[in-house]
């Protein structure tokens, strides 16, 4: 019940054919109408915002040349009366006048004037609004002195705020109107337009005039003399900026938000019909972007309204006032057209909505008819999935009928055929499982017979330590009884050791684990999952195993050496591994035996050693004994007892070796050794020694770092090795030294082109009073004492030699000391 109801959730977990099949249709159909949408909506957007921009830049650039055309005729009317020939005659009088005045009762005068203006004495004020040349400008003001027919727009009439000429001097001649200032030199329009005498229009950027309490927009125009000269005065006239340019701009109105407004270089406003006149852009970001002097419409990140979002602004300059204003203050006048953003994209955002809408209707109606289709495909394989279920639980026995004219009928009939087929099968599978049964059977046994037949004791232990199996030889070895009960039993229960070598073993049977799954011995259990790491207990070792790492165990008085093998598991079983033990008792007491008789041999080749080498220094101290009896020279005595401790040190340095003592490490006073020069007095101690003149010495030293340490005992180790390597190559040779340093340790290298020396031979190369040369030409000692100094500077000495071919000796000694102190004691050598 409990396995038929676990299918059954695993059957209802995994029912989502269906849905599939609905999220497939869904995605096939949604997925690209959904692309659609978003590209078409990207796309509208960017066609509205390129037909806008172009549409805004047009309606920018005919409002700028309508408003350039209509502040070009205010210019051309006001620069007839720059060409008044009363104002000119007057203005050149009032030059000549004040050609004569020295500048400080120049200065004067003005400020006595300057003083009855603000004042407002009547005689002086009279003389400056009602002369002659105010009736001139009131006629201009008006329009029929220049043209009865065509007077000046009333718009101009009513936006003129100020209408006044000055003389060179900047002073107030006539004027229209008392609320302007006397004195105007100091005024940048006034210096602008005078231009040192030279003139220029000079038109101002928007500002706020205090005295008149608007926001104005001025125009200046120099008035030459009669012979076109020398500027002899100044016109400036006064506009309301928002009066004059409210009838032209304020009219162009389109949408609900679109309009048009004009502005100067500095982003404040001139004319629009929603910010006032004066104000600044809101967004400083977007002056640069609408005040080129060129065409165009530009994306901006703000309406320029105070709105943050982003908008197209078409933009132009003015033609001819812009070059005016650009060269009277540096910045032009622009004409700016903008529509709210939320108006611009209201079609397409409409169109989205709509779209999207039916586009949601139609993946509603998508879905239910995925589901009808996605039902019509599932039904079908439902029943099939439960007539496969009823096939493998063998409950099914009737066809299965579809109808559907497709691959799932022709899936039904293969299944159909399927179960008659397994019927068939089946009914002589049970009497084949019970032959295979039956194989089984008598192979266990067969298997058992032969471990009971093996002489050697053979356990088997599954991952829990307990016994599995022990054959006979086991039995009769760990004398347990024959009729007793060992399976599930501990190792250690039957196996009588003392507690270390029960540690032992249960140590190697946790690595033997940890070794299998790949984790530490000390935080996992065993689990054996192959037997790829024992070796084959059948398979002779060839490697050489020390006697500290053999696997030796004494039990009841006899040494048995064992060794793990792996047992590969059957399937749905665990891992196993077995111990089998080889009785050495016999092997182990005969090789304790040769090693004494060894040891013995070993401490007779040591003792005639020690006598040969002190015999020489001994015989030389006898004969220097004897000498002193007989002499009679003080001096000479002296020499000879000198000599005497010489040969006395040399034979205790001889004791000190043979005895160990030069293991030690390095102890005492040291000083810094240059190994390159005690090679080179090395080598040359033994060409004193030897006859050389035939050898071909080659030496190749690099720059070394120097070494701590004693430089006689290491000449010492580098004399002793040079000799072997010259006695090595006889009479004519090769002799090569070389030194070099990397890795943190010094290398040197000595190689000869001698007989080298027998494969067989090598291992007992650093033997003591080991020697292939004749008797009386070495004791042995001299690799010997060469190692135990290289030792002291936890150095090594590698030995590669092949018979016939020469020798090369390398010594390493490492450049930290200390860091190297847990190096191997045994030197190294290749064959």
């Amino acid at each position: 019940m409990d396995t038929a109801s676990e299918h059954t959730t695993a059957a209802k977990s995994k029912r989502g054919l269906k849905r599939k099949l609905i999220l497939s249709m869904l995605l096939v159909g949604a997925l690209p109408l959904t692309i659609g949408l978003v590209m078409a909506f990207f796309q509208g957007t960017k066609e509205i915002r390129e037909v806008s921009g172009t549409s805004f830049e047009a309606l920018a650039t005919e409002t700028a040349r309508k408003i350039d055309l209509i502040f070009n005729e205010e210019l051309a009317q006001t620069s007839q009366i720059t060409t008044d020939v009363t104002i000119i005659h007057t203005l050149e009088t009032r030059r000549d006048q004040l050609a004569d005045y020295p500048d400080e009762a120049l200065q004067t005068l003005i400020v006595q004037e300057t003083q009855a203006w603000t004042n407002e004495e009547p005689e002086f004020v009279q003389s400056l609004t009602q002369n002659d040349l105010v009736t001139i400008l009131r006629r201009y003001y008006g329009g029929t002195y220049v043209d009865p027919g065509h007077p000046i727009p009333v718009v101009t009439r009513s936006a003129t705020r100020g209408l006044f000429l000055t003389d060179v001097a900047g002073r107030l001649i006539a004027t229209l109107n008392t609320d302007v200032p006397y004195a105007h030199s100091h005024e940048s329009w006034w210096k602008g337009a005078f231009k040192n005498g030279v003139g220029q229009p000079y038109i101002e950027n928007v500002a706020f005039n205090e005295q008149l309490g608007v926001y104005t927009v001025t125009l200046s125009l120099p008035i030459m003399d009669s012979l076109r000269y020398q500027v002899v005065g100044v016109v400036h006239r006064i506009y309301d900026a928002k009066e004059f340019f409210a009838s032209h701009i304020e009219t162009i109105r389109f949408g609900k938000t679109g309009h048009v407004m004009l502005i100067d270089g500095n982003g404040t406003v001139l004319s629009c019909p929603v910010l006032p006149t004066g104000t600044r852009l809101s967004d400083p970001q977007i002056i640069p972007l609408v005040t080129p002097m060129h065409n165009g419409w530009t994306p901006a990140p703000s309406d320029g309204h105070g709105g943050v979002r982003s908008s197209i602004i078409g933009f132009a300059p003015l033609p001819t006032i812009s070059r005016i204003t650009q060269a009277s203050t540096g910045k032009g006048w622009h004409m700016f057209v903008w529509q709210s953003s939320d108006e611009l994209f209201a079609p397409i955002e409409h169109l989205f909505t709509w779209v999207s809408v039916f586009g949601l209707l139609s993946v509603a109606l998508l879905a239910a008819l995925g589901s009808i289709a996605a039902g019509r495909i599932v039904t079908p394989i439902r029943r099939l999935q439960e007539t496969a279920k009823l096939i493998g639980h063998g409950e099914w026995q009737e066809p299965i009928i579809l109808k559907t004219g497709d691959e799932i009928e022709e899936l039904a009939d293969e299944i159909n055929r399927m179960n008659q087929k397994l019927a068939s099968a089946f009914a002589g599978l049970e009497s084949e499982v019970e032959t295979k049964s039956q194989e089984v059977q008598y192979l266990q046994e067969s298997t058992a017979q032969i471990l009971d037949s093996v002489p050697d004791p053979v356990i088997m232990l599954d991952q829990e330590q307990q016994v599995v199996y022990l054959n006979r030889a086991s039995k009769e070895a760990f004398r347990l009884k024959n009729n007793g009960q060992f399976e599930g039993k501990s190792l250690f229960t039957i196996l009588d050791t003392d507690s270390v070598t029960q540690q032992k073993i249960g140590k190697e049977f946790q690595a033997i684990g940890a070794h299998s799954t790949g984790e530490t011995p000390e935080t996992s259990a065993p689990t054996w999952r192959t037997a790829e790491g024992l070796r084959d207990p059948l398979q002779q070792a060839t490697d050489r195993t020390s006697a500290s790492d053999r696997q030796e165990i004494h039990i009841n008085g006899q040494t048995y050496r064992y060794q793990w093998f792996g047992v590969r598991a059957r399937l749905g079983q665990s891992q196993e591994v077995g111990l089998v033990f080889r009785d050495v008792t016999e092997e182990s007491r005969l090789q304790d035996r040769l090693i004494k008789e060894e040891k013995l041999a070993s401490l007779g080749v040591l003792s005639a050693g020690i006598g040969h080498e002190l015999n020489n220094p001994l015989v030389g101290v006898i004969g220097l004994g004897e000498a002193i009896q007989d002499e009679e020279n003080t001096s000479q005595i002296k020499e000879y007892a000198h000599s005497i401790v010489q040969h006395g040190r040399r034979m205790a340095s001889i004791i000190k070796d043979f005895t160990g003592q030069a293991t030690s490490q390095v102890k005492g006073s040291t000083t810094q050794v240059n190994i390159n020069e005690q090679l080179e007095h090395a080598l040359n101690a033994v060409k004193e020694a030897y006859d050389t003149s035939s050898l071909d010495t080659q030496t190749d030293y690099q720059d070394l770092p120097v070494v701590m340490g004693n430089p006689q005992e290491l000449r010492q180790a580098l004399v002793n090795i040079i000799t072997n390597a010259v006695q090595a190559i006889g009479d004519q040779g090769i002799l090569k030294i070389s030194t070099t340093a990397h890795d943190h340790e010094i290398q040197i290298t000595i190689q000869d082109n001698g007989q080298g020396i027998p494969r067989h031979l090598l291992p007992k190369l650093f033997d003591p009073f080991f020697t292939t040369k004749q008797q009386g030409e070495g004791a042995g000692l001299g690799l010997t004492i060469a190692r135990r100094i290289i030792q002291k500077y936890a150095g090594q000495i590698f030995v590669n030699s092949k018979e016939g071919e020469g020798t090369t000796c390398q010594i390493r000694i490492p450049l930290n000391q200390n860091s190297s102190s847990d190096m191997k004691e045994d030197t190294l050598w290749q064959g």
